[in-house]
């Protein structure tokens, strides 16, 4: 968790991108890091919700993502408060 508390108070950090084998603990940690460090959590599962992938097709910008990723969460999504979470996402269906 150390690593995750270091990337979340860096003013000029990027997305982060967890990988590893499957089952290992990934997205609990995840999970469980946003609870303790951020005010809520949105989460998003790529194999669950089929459609996340046309969304951002669509466009990736997050003025038109974050109104529907709020929408999709049924919560607000608030910059600096909000800990996002895009689960199973299929590199291999990129272009």
């Amino acid at each position: 968790m150390m690593f995750l508390k270091s990337w979340k108070s860096n003013p000029y950090r990027k997305p982060l991108i967890l990988q590893g084998a499957r089952q290992v603990g990934k997205t609990y940690t995840l999970l469980e890091f946003g609870r303790i460090h951020y005010e809520n959590v949105a989460y998003f599962n790529f194999e669950t919700h089929p459609k996340l992938a046309e969304t951002f097709a669509e466009n990736i910008q997050p003025d038109y993502l974050i109104p529907i990723l709020s929408h999709l969460a049924n919560q607000s999504i608030i910059k600096e408060k909000t800990l996002i979470i895009f689960d199973e996402y299929n590199y291999a269906n990129e272009p």
